[in-house]
């Protein structure tokens, strides 16, 4: 009896779930993009991306923990079963978006992976060009396809079962933070540190009317947490019934921002501590993420005492980071497909093979990576604008008053239901479409679909996938397997003993 009521719940414990939901968040945006951001405006970005977090980023997460477990399906299946089967797509496109983003994110795993073992061996210190050695390792190099390919298999072995997915995130993600804080600490006693944070936090309140800094953090706020991405919905199907979603939401959320915290701790430091003037600094801060890591801060480390162990670190935690969140993508893309029935081990090879096939442009060419990573990381802006339609049609009331507080120690108030169904759905429109009006200005032939960055791709793949997505929500109407949700019960159903069977 004992064996029977230890494996009523998904999660061995609230911890390994929290890992889960942090780990999956958690990526390398965290230590490259937003420090630079920070760099690049100040202080007033660090308090719009705060809240942004609170008033859209968050809310659309606890409507996808809801889904999740409301439904114990994947996004298709949730949306299915909690507003009907027309608006299975819904789930169906968002999930995709999510899984083709990460189609070319397996390959930034293997520049990290490959920059991790030159680390160790000190291959690029003393090497005078360091942007044509990252051009080089970022050209369908043969040893960076063997640092892609051993970590997708590793992949497998994580996320065969739901029970490995979590110790792979008990394990991972705790080093992960120990190393930032040890990093945080070494970064901080250089000299010169401090003035460089005070330089880079420093802002005045007039910036915060700046619409720009709004739109760059809401835009860090849901590629970093993935708002939209609807990795809540499928990780939080396997949650226990009256596992607390307020809290775990919030800590989902400030435990993200927290190591994007801790990456700024890292890098700020370094820059303004070993660049040459505060001019180079900004330069090397403001010169992408590429330019940052794979360039800049390779040639820091040369400068640092103790450069090869500092670099080594930094880049075993940013392999850390992006592999946490390819274990969770990859669970994701599964999900559906298992819903239906299917075995779990042959949709995560599946999920797996599918990313390195799809992926595989990407390693061939920066353009095609380039390019697939502007069209699908938009492309979340339209899952976000899902979430709220989910919250708007189900009733963000029912669901704070009938399901989310009853489970939850913290409750929340009727501001999230204008949250949730109306300022962040509106939201991820408007930052949807400044995004639009901006890309024009990025490519004269504006609205060539062949182009690298423009409009008229972002426009012909999003129509692409919505396309391929019409037909495989007609599939999983059909087939997903089971309707948990009874909506005569408000109360969030006991997991399914098949879903219990993944454990």
């Amino acid at each position: 009896m004992e064996t029977l009521n230890k494996k009523k719940d998904g999660y061995s414990s609230r911890f390994g779930l929290l890992m889960v939901m942090v780990g999956g968040s958690v990526g390398t945006g965290n230590l490259w993009r937003f420090p630079r951001l920070v760099c690049t405006y100040g202080g007033a970005f660090v308090i719009a991306a705060v809240v942004s977090l609170l008033i859209i980023a968050i809310p659309l997460v606890m409507v996808e923990n809801f889904a999740g477990r409301a439904s114990r399906h994947s996004a298709p299946g949730a949306f299915r079963d909690l507003l009907g089967s027309k608006w299975t797509i819904m789930g169906t496109f968002a999930t995709l978006c999510y899984f083709m983003m990460h189609c070319n994110y397996t390959v930034i795993l293997a520049w990290v992976v490959r920059y991790l073992f030159m680390s160790i061996t000190g291959s690029y210190f003393g090497v005078e060009d360091k942007l044509e050695l990252f051009t080089n390792v970022a050209s369908a190099d043969w040893g960076t396809a063997v640092c892609w390919l051993v970590p997708m298999a590793l992949v497998f072995f994580c996320t065969n079962r739901q029970g490995f997915l979590e110790k792979t995130a008990k394990f991972i993600v705790p080093i992960m933070l120990v190393i930032l804080v040890g990093l945080a600490c070494y970064s901080m006693t250089q000299p010169g540190a401090v003035e460089g944070l005070k330089y880079s936090f420093g802002f005045e309140f007039s910036e915060l009317l700046n619409a720009n800094i709004w739109i760059q953090a809401i835009t860090q706020d849901f590629w970093s947490l993935g708002s939209g991405t609807m990795l809540c919905v499928t990780l939080s199907k396997y949650s226990a019934k009256k596992e607390d979603i307020v809290v775990n939401t919030n800590v989902q959320g400030f435990g993200d921002i927290s190591f994007a915290m801790l990456g700024t701790l890292v890098v700020l430091p370094c820059i303004f501590t070993f660049a040459g003037s505060t001019e180079e600094a900004l330069e090397l801060a403001q010169s992408g993420n590429n330019g940052v890591t794979f360039v800049g801060l390779t040639n820091l480390f040369e400068t640092l005492p103790m450069g090869r162990v500092i670099g080594t670190l930094f880049f075993l935690s940013l392999a850390f980071a992006a592999f946490t969140s390819i274990i969770a993508v990859t669970t994701v893309f599964a999900g559906p497909f298992i819903d239906m029935g299917w075995s779990r081990k042959k949709c995560i090879a599946g999920a797996i093979f599918f990313q390195v096939l799809l992926g595989f442009p990407s390693f061939m060419n920066q353009d095609i990576l380039t390019n697939q990573d502007t069209t699908w990381g938009f492309g979340i802006f339209i899952g976000g604008m899902f979430s709220g339609i989910l919250a708007m049609k189900f009733g963000a009331r029912k669901m704070r008053e009938k399901f989310i507080n009853p489970v939850s120690d913290r409750k929340i108030t009727r501001a999230f239901d204008i949250k949730a169904g109306y300022i962040a759905p509106i939201v991820s429109g408007v930052v949807l479409l400044v995004w639009l009006k901006d890309a024009i200005g990025w490519d004269e032939q504006w609205w060539n679909p062949f182009r690298t960055e423009s409009v008229g791709t972002l426009l012909f793949q999003w129509a692409a996938g919505f396309v391929v997505a019409y037909f495989f929500a007609k599939k999983f109407n059909k087939d997903t397997i089971g309707v948990y949700y009874d909506p005569d019960k408000e109360e969030f159903p006991e997991i399914p003993e098949r879903i219990m069977d993944e454990v």
